[in-house]
């Protein structure tokens, strides 16, 4: 198995998807620092599980994702895979290749994949379990983690043996079997705390169980006549429900066939919306194609532009080169001229020197005699020099005069030079402005369409608010049309019992019928008495039956009523006639300390209000009975008045006279009590009140929304209909400064070549200035040697008039002679000399012809291939702007069909907006009829379920023709009375007593169970903890072994040895190491120095590959302290282990670099943007 491929997407530098190919053998990533190569080793451990971030070289788990750069944006989530060649197979797979992949975003969700499908961190770290691969393994190895194992405590280090020993797998298990007997733990204390609970309540189910079942005969003839009475009720709710059904069915298909008509409406709208957004996609498509046709059109005629100002350009020079050569050839023929000149100056100047020579030869040979006369001597030699001079002196300023009209001629190229600079500085000013300019007016372009961004996001935002606000108010519409309609119909069916008297005894519903009739019917107790809901369970336990004592204004009228009830056999009833009734002197009043007891809350005649006139009947009913907190308050006021009273809690509890007690759950309060019905129906009242005022709100809110809805959709059309707009003026501000840009790169060339130009003219320029100073030096010394001669000569002049007489006139005659020979022979020579001079500069104005020749013959050159160029980007030009005609015809087409869309879009949801004003009220006056509807079917549903709840799903019964309902209410309501004498009666009391006796029986046997899970769990650590000492032992013992053989390889001698810190304790012990290499004393790893400790480093982890190898190890500039020495003894063992086992290098080091089969280049050619170059062999070699 081999690491075959690394593939990363958005992992920090790596912005770009960039792939790396592995082989078998050696692999090496080399590049600068700071090109992002450790990257590679973060993603690789990234890959395999790492969750530390420190470990990633980062604070933040999203840091990895790549966060942008001056060009690019920040991408979204980050991902590597790794790919291994699993031919072996040795991983636990049935693949030839697996592929890790691990993905995340920066919500800073996180994604594993195995082979392309999810999985998980622990899948992930099982799989690689006792290979050598892992995030905290030594198969990724940095000089971080190099110098990690150097300098860790010994407690650390032993990590590394652990994995080689495979002892991870088993801290897995011992890790999740102290888990599972901590859970055993737990689960055991809570079966014996609730063994210890249940049977403390087997006793008092016993004796309610014995209540329960003489209540269970009782009930069962109960039941009879009430289901009997149930089903002819049912039977009469049916057929009422029938006729509303059918009333109903007719607004019910108006109100679909209304639906229909609006859902195809919805539909058209839809579609309309549909091929809007269509059109707008296909306008913006056509937009981009636009944006990119004019900046190709921008583009040609930027280049066209430049090809001419080249042309024009060319054919100034050329002429300049023409005007020069012209110059050059008439100051050609001006030397010939010249020359030709000076060259019968010369013959006529050698043949005059001819005949003053033979006349100088004439005079010697008369002068013959004064030849030894030292003054004449002396005076012909000064004269002699006098003339050497003069042809000198006259030579140096015809020179002179030359190279100043030569300077001159330099100056007035200079001045031409520096026109055209002047006039390319200006041209570049003018592009620098233009340019800025443009930046400018981009920049704020930009700004516009990253506000009109903005805006259009923040249109869809507010859009799709208004679209959850509208779906909340909906749901929210819908939830209160069904709370309101149960609420409705649950009032309506309390009302209509509260008016059918439900839940009255027979006799007293008979004489509260007949009150019109009946004299002096005041109503029941339940009519007159109003009570706070917290004591509402109280006093219905202490009034019971009595809530339904009928008060009179007499005895005569409760005989009355009586009379009335025997004569018709109509039940009985009780009385409570206001002039006869009286309370005696409670006996609470005999116990005063009763009220003193603990909670105690008072009288329950204190608790209820009533109207003056049935005070005493209050007082009569409740007036010996007291009201306490609890059931524990209840047994203190109880004892406190001997128990001859009645003491009831809140929850009903009652201690009755004498000390018996009932209590225990008691089902819910029941809406047939009269009392409990109607604070039921005041509740129902009031919440009917609220919920048609949160109706109301709602119907406001939804036409709201709905209207906000319609304005974000306008809204956010013209957002993007405005950074459409301002995308195109960006665009076409870009394509500008592009053009701009261009120009001023082709100015700025031409700058360079003009200071080219003028920097050669200054050198030339120079030269000359510098001959001519030398010149001008020469001048100085010949007037200077000159006037020096004359001085000498006017000195002896003297002397030399004192001599003969005779021979003043020879000697005049000589020196004339003389003078006019060496005059020609002087001026002999200037001709030769001004001949050569003109010969040179003759020779140098051919060369300048023959240079701007070919200058000119290169730029006709130039000027053709201009010319096809300019002739081809004209075609290219025309072509261009009948593509861009064609797509603006396009774009104007589309803007048109979209407007006609959006008119038809606007007028169908002007249509829809009426259409859901005459829905709304369409449905207002469907509800009402759901109402009534509702209300029917919640009475039979409640009718149904009450029969359903006391009988099951049973069929509902066959009733005699001559069923009498009243006949059926008496016998229950004696039934009733008989059951109420029993108290309250625990029911379940029975079936509770066996399912708690069951229950506890299972929790016994759990019991047993979890207490042989437990001593079997502690057998299991134990086991672990032998099987890890043995195989960390074993593993040590080997590892120390090759550790000392691959030290003494890599050392070249030497000896090092593992160490135990803790040798008792061999599953929480440390690991030193003490290391002696060849001339050095025995010492801990940490007193070597940098390269022995990393080598040290080295060859543990070498020896660690030689007991169990990883498939492949990648080591980020681990040698890049070792020594030239170190580093070829690292190499060549890493080539010798790369036979067997992949290496993938990461290093500076030329060493390293040769010895990798592979060689991989990183490279950061973008700011911030890794990018990666794979090299070839023979790019490796050099």
């Amino acid at each position: 198995m081999y690491l075959k491929q690394v593939e990363l997407f958005g992992f920090k530098s790596f912005a770009d998807k960039t792939v790396l190919e592995f082989g078998p053998g050696i692999a090496a990533v080399v590049g600068p620092n700071g090109c992002g190569k450790s990257n590679l080793v973060d993603a690789v451990r990234w890959a395999l599980g790492e969750q530390s971030v420190k470990a990633l070289r980062g604070s933040r788990m999203e840091e990895i994702i790549f966060s942008g750069s001056e060009t690019r944006k920040p991408l979204n989530y980050a991902e590597v895979s790794l790919t291994f060649a699993n031919a072996s197979p040795q991983l636990n797979i049935d693949f030839d290749e697996v592929t890790v992949s691990r993905r995340i975003y920066r919500s800073g969700e996180s994604e594993y994949y195995l082979n392309k499908s999810l999985c998980r961190l622990k899948d992930i770290t099982e799989l690689f379990l006792d290979t050598g691969i892992g995030k905290e393994l030594y198969s990724v190895v940095g000089q971080g983690r190099v110098e990690e194992i150097i300098s860790s405590k010994p407690e650390d280090r032993r990590e590394i043996f652990e994995e080689a020993a495979g002892i991870l797998k088993y801290k897995l298990r011992k890790k999740e079997a102290q888990r599972r007997l901590e859970e055993t733990r737990e689960n055991l204390v809570r079966v014996e705390d609730l063994i210890f609970e249940l049977q403390g309540q087997v006793e008092p189910l016993q004796e309610q169980a014995e209540i329960a079942r003489r209540y269970r005969q009782l009930k069962q003839e109960a039941d009879r006549l009430e289901k009997q009475l149930l089903t002819y009720r049912i039977n009469s709710s049916r057929q009422e429900l029938e006729k509303v059904e059918k009333a109903l069915v007719a607004a019910t298909e108006a109100i679909s066939s209304f639906l229909h008509e609006g859902s195809r409406r919805e539909e058209q709208i839809q579609e309309l919306r549909r091929k809007q957004q269509q059109l707008m996609e296909e306008r913006e498509k056509t937009e981009q194609q636009r944006s990119a046709v004019f900046h190709q059109l921008e583009k040609l005629e930027g280049e066209l532009r430049v090809l001419q100002e080249r042309e024009s350009r060319f054919k100034e020079q050329l002429q300049e080169n023409g005007r020069r050569v012209r110059q050059l050839e008439e100051s050609a023929g001006r030397l010939s001229l010249a020359r030709e000149q000076l060259q019968r100056e010369l013959r006529d100047r050698e043949e005059a020197a001819r005949e003053e020579q033979k006349a100088v030869e004439g005079l010697q040979a008369g002068l013959e005699r004064f030849e030894n006369d030292r003054l004449l001597v002396e005076v012909e030699a000064q004269q002699e020099r006098l003339l050497q001079v003069s042809a000198r002196q006259e030579a140096v300023e015809t020179s002179f005069k030359e190279l100043s009209q030569q300077l001159e001629r330099l100056e007035s190229r200079r001045a031409a030079l520096e026109k055209e600079a002047a006039e390319l500085r200006e041209q570049l000013a003018e592009t620098e402005g233009r340019r800025r300019e443009l930046q400018r007016e981009l920049a704020s372009a930009r700004e516009e369409v990253e506000a009109a961004a903005r805006a259009k996001e923040k249109a869809e935002q507010e859009r799709a608010a208004r679209e959850e606000e509208l779906s909340r108010l909906s749901s929210q519409e819908q939830q209160w049309r069904e709370e309101w309609q149960g609420v409705k119909a649950k009032l309506q069916l309390l009302r209509e019992q509260e008016a059918g008297l439900s839940g009255y005894y027979r006799g007293v519903k008979e004489v509260l019928q007949a009150r019109s009739s009946l004299k002096g019917i005041r109503g029941t107790v339940a009519d007159v008495l109003a009570v706070e809901e917290r004591y509402l369970r109280a006093v219905e336990a202490a009034l019971g039956g009595a809530l339904q004592y009928i008060i009179t204004d007499t005895e005569q009228d409760a005989r009355q009523a009586i009379d009335y009830l025997k004569k018709g056999r109509r039940g009985w009833a009780t009385f409570l006639p206001l002039d006869t009734i009286h309370l005696s002197s409670p006996a609470l009043d005999r116990f005063p300390e009763w009220r003193k007891t603990e909670g105690v809350i008072g009288r329950a005649s204190e608790l209820v209000k009533v109207e003056p006139a049935y005070r005493k009947i209050v007082d009569y009913l409740l007036g010996s009975i007291i009201i306490c907190q609890d059931l524990e308050s209840a047994s203190r006021a109880a004892r406190a008045i001997k128990y001859s009273c009645r003491v009831i809690s809140l929850e009903g509890d009652v201690i009755s006279p004498g000390g018996a007690i009932r209590g225990g759950s008691l089902p819910s309060r029941s809406a047939a009590l009269p009392l409990g019905r109607r604070k039921e129906i005041e509740a129902l009242e009031q919440e009917e009140e609220r919920l048609n005022k949160r109706g109301l709100a709602l119907g406001e809110q939804l036409a709201k929304a709905r209207a906000s809805l319609a304005g974000a959709e306008r809204q956010l059309q013209l957002a993007g209909e405005e950074l459409a707009k301002h995308q195109e003026r960006a665009g076409d501000l870009q394509r500008a400064l592009e053009g701009v840009a261009r120009e001023e790169a082709f100015v700025g060339e031409n700058r360079e070549k003009n200071e080219a130009a003028r920097a050669a003219l200054e050198d030339e320029e120079a030269e000359l200035v510098r001959r001519r100073q030398d010149l001008e030096q020469q001048r100085q010394d010949c007037r200077r040697e000159r006037e020096l001669i004359l001085q000498e000569l006017e000195s002896k002049r003297d002397l030399y008039q004192q001599g003969l007489a005779r021979k003043q006139e020879l000697e005049r005659e000589l020196r004339e002679a003389a003078v006019r020979l060496n005059s020609c022979q002087e001026q002999k020579s200037s001709l030769q000399e001004k001949i050569k001079q003109l010969d040179q500069e003759r020779l140098r104005m051919e060369e300048e012809q023959q240079e701007c020749r070919r200058a000119a013959q290169k730029i006709d050159e130039e000027l053709l291939a201009l010319a096809k160029n300019r002739d081809q980007a004209n075609e290219k030009l025309e072509q261009q702007r009948q593509e861009a005609a064609a797509v603006m015809a396009t774009l104007e087409a589309q803007k048109r069909e979209l407007s006609i869309l959006t008119a038809e879009l606007n007028d169908l949801e002007e249509q829809e907006r009426r259409w859901r004003s005459r829905l709304s009220r369409t449905e207002k006056r469907e509800r009402q009829l759901a109402l009534d509807q509702a209300r029917l079917k919640a009475e039979l549903e409640y009718r149904r379920q009450r029969y359903d709840e006391l009988f099951g799903d049973s069929a509902l019964l066959e009733l005699e023709p001559d069923f009498d309902a009243g006949e059926c209410e008496r016998q229950m309501g004696i039934l009733k009375e008989e059951m109420e004498s029993l108290g309250e009666v625990n029911l379940g009391a029975i079936d509770e007593l066996q399912r708690l006796q069951d229950r506890i029986g299972f929790l016994q046997e759990q019991q047993e169970d979890l207490k042989k899970g437990e001593l079997s769990l502690h057998e299991v650590l134990a086991e672990i903890d032998r099987e890890m000492e043995h195989h960390f032992m074993e593993t040590f013992k080997v590892i120390e072994k090759n550790f000392q053989e691959v030290f003494q390889e890599l050392f070249d001698g030497g000896q090092v040895f593992l160490k135990l810190s803790d040798p008792e304790n061999l599953l929480e012990s440390g690991i030193e190491i003490i290391a002696q290499p060849p001339g050095k004393k025995l010492q801990n790893i940490s007193l070597l120095s940098t390269g022995e400790k990393v080598l040290t480093a080295l060859a543990l982890i070498f020896a660690i590959l030689r007991y169990k190898p990883a498939p492949f190890y990648l080591l980020d500039e681990i040698e890049s302290s070792l020594d030239d020495a170190n580093l070829t003894r690292f190499t060549n063992y890493i080539e010798a282990l790369s036979k067997e086992t992949q290496f993938i290098l990461i290093t500076h080091r030329k060493r390293t670099m040769e010895a990798a089969h592979v060689l991989y280049g990183v490279t950061m050619p973008e700011s911030g943007v890794s990018r990666l170059v794979s090299l070839k062999p023979k790019e490796k070699a050099s």
